[in-house]
């Protein structure tokens, strides 16, 4: 509805012309009806000065001594002026006359008596006498004669006093039309002109073209207006492009966060956020701001507790929220923020995800408890033993042997542990210094590893077979390397039944290069697979102790495999074998 009363400048000056001068017009039209009477006097008053004046001319004046030429001159300028007339001297006796009936001396009209005794002209219409025609007459003193005369006139008028007023309306109202006409036109081109000079001071404008030029016979004060306005459009221009460019750069540094930002008011509703906020909290796409409600997207029964004493203002310690599948662990912070001079109060919620800081940490735990427990148990073994030996069991020579030899079996176990750990730790390193590498053939590797678990597979009168259908040279670290080759070949020997046949295998695609071996053994369940390249993780720890391995092979070969910017997978079926692959870029 206000829209409707937003008018351009021309139409503003126009209604203001109508509002001042159609109520002034309106108020003559109504007002000169009542007052026609006067309208009609005045106009007859007019008009008989003026024929007053032209009969008594200056040639006129001059005939006043000859009575004859007189009359002729004046009955001819009567006729001329369609007019009757009658010159009487101070006794009222008529001197000449175009009617007749005022050669009588009782005839003597009483304005002629009224303007001698006044000594000033008389005017007034009378009646028609017929045809509606409308007759005045008219007494005027006459200063050329001496002793001084009156100079009498009557007309008659063919209009009636209503037509005459309202001929004489009807003027009026056009040449107030006509007037008011040229007002509106003059108003509504100033109009024009001063919205087309204040179009040109519009900030945008003035920011584009830096200055304003005016006509010279523009008034000083536009002149004036428009230099501020100017100064103030560039000063708004350069403090417009100060916040944009504050506003990119916060933009950038939102975007580029590790951290989710989110900016809320008090019931948690979200006004901004970040792209790193909305892939935490999975965030819908093209969600808009106030559709975000961080109670019904974070349902954990510690968040409402804890946004309830961030609003009150109470110190409150950063929110650790853990989600299982997939696991996912959120540390929230919140502060509040003074925007604007409102009194509404935002705040700054800060969301961290530290679910890689969790896992390690677990991994951590899991790893100094492996480890204690895998160094534990062989040293365990090897103090009992001992113990015997050292409480008489030395002096039995085949008891002692026995016992010696498990000590020995535990020590080497325990070498084994350290040596694989050993080797994780430079693996782990060598993550972030280049690797020893150098050209080596795929055969070579295959072949080297084969030599060393060839004893092994032969005591469970296993096969170990080869499949290289293509025989590349691999820029690689050969001891790494073949390494993790060999603690393939030995899981697949450990974890299957005599007689079986293990396979290797050297592939290639278009853009990687395979190594994966195959044997026939027992098989994993697939709720293994996920965690079987951790550290020490084992699928069933007492048979692996009993077949003495460390828990750490399988970790060597996924960090190998990454070292040499590749990766390793595995696919097993309960029963029927396990296959496990390193992935190579070419």
């Amino acid at each position: 509805m206000s829209q409707l009363f937003r008018l351009r400048l021309p139409l503003v000056l126009l209604a203001f012309w109508a509002v001042t001068t159609v109520p002034m017009a309106l108020f003559w039209l109504f007002t000169i009806s009542a007052t026609h009477e006067r309208l009609v006097d005045a106009w007859i008053e007019e008009r008989a000065h003026y024929l007053a004046r032209t009969v008594l001319a200056d040639d006129t004046g001059k005939q006043m001594t000859d009575l004859q030429a007189l009359t002729n001159a004046l009955r001819q300028k009567a006729a001329m002026l369609e007019l009757q007339l009658a010159i009487f001297d101070a006794g009222g006796r008529v001197l000449t006359t175009t009617v007749p009936l005022l050669e009588r001396p009782s005839a003597e009209p009483p304005e002629i008596q009224l303007c001698r005794n006044t000594g000033r002209p008389v005017v007034r219409w009378l009646d028609a006498r017929s045809g509606g025609h409308l007759r005045w007459v008219g007494a005027f003193p006459i200063s050329q004669l001496s002793p001084p005369a009156v100079l009498w006139l009557e007309q008659e008028i063919p209009l009636s006093s209503v037509t005459l007023s309202g001929t004489i309306l009807w003027s009026g109202l056009r040449s107030i039309g006509v007037g008011s006409l040229l007002g509106a036109v003059g108003w509504f081109l100033a109009g024009g002109w001063l919205s087309r000079t204040i179009g040109r001071l519009l900030p945008d404008r003035l920011a584009q073209s830096r200055s304003i030029s005016l006509p010279p016979w523009c008034p000083q004060e536009i002149v004036q207006l428009a230099q501020q306005w100017n100064a103030y459009a560039v000063q708004r221009e350069n403090e417009r492009q100060a916040l944009r460019r504050i506003q990119m750069e916060f933009e950038a540094v939102l975007e580029h966060l590790l951290d989710g930002i989110l900016i809320t008011d008090r019931a948690g509703r979200g006004e901004k956020w970040n792209l790193q906020a909305a892939q935490l909290l999975r965030l819908p796409p093209h969600l808009s701001p106030g559709q975000l409600v961080l109670s019904e997207r974070i349902r954990h029964p510690a968040f409402s507790p804890w946004w309830e004493r961030v609003v009150s203002g109470e110190a409150s310690p950063p929110l650790r929220l853990s989600h299982e599948s997939p696991e996912q662990h959120l540390e929230l912070r919140a502060v509040p923020l003074r925007l604007d001079d409102t009194g509404h109060s935002h705040y700054l919620v800060v969301i961290r995800d530290v679910t890689r800081t969790e896992v390690l940490d677990r991994v951590r735990r899991d790893f100094v408890a492996n480890v204690s427990h895998e160094l534990k148990t062989p040293l365990t073994t090897m103090k009992g033993f001992l113990e015997t030996l050292l409480d008489g069991a030395i002096e039995e020579p085949e008891q002692a042997r026995h016992f010696t030899q498990i000590v020995f079996e535990q020590t080497e176990r325990l070498e084994r542990i350290v040596d694989d750990l050993l080797v994780l730790t430079r693996l782990d390193s060598e993550r972030d210094q280049p690797l020893e590498r150098q050209q080596v053939a795929a055969s070579t590797l295959i072949q080297g590893a084969i030599e060393q678990c060839q004893f092994a597979a032969e005591r469970k009168n296993m096969t170990l077979k080869t499949e290289i259908g293509v025989d590349p040279h691999l820029n690689v670290n050969s001891r790494l390397f073949q390494m993790a080759i060999v603690n393939l070949i030995d899981n697949a020997i450990k974890y299957s039944d005599p007689g079986k046949t293990i396979t290797l295998r050297v592939e290639m695609n278009e853009q990687e290069i395979l190594f994966s071996v195959t044997d026939e053994g027992w098989g994993i369940e697939g709720r293994h697979l996920p965690r079987i390249f951790e550290r020490f993780y084992r699928v069933d720890p007492g048979r692996s102790r009993e077949l003495g391995g460390t828990g750490l092979g399988l970790s060597i070969v996924k960090h190998v495999a990454q070292v040499h910017g590749g990766y390793v997978t595995v696919t097993s079926e309960v029963g029927r074998g396990s296959t496990f692959t390193i992935h190579l870029p070419k």
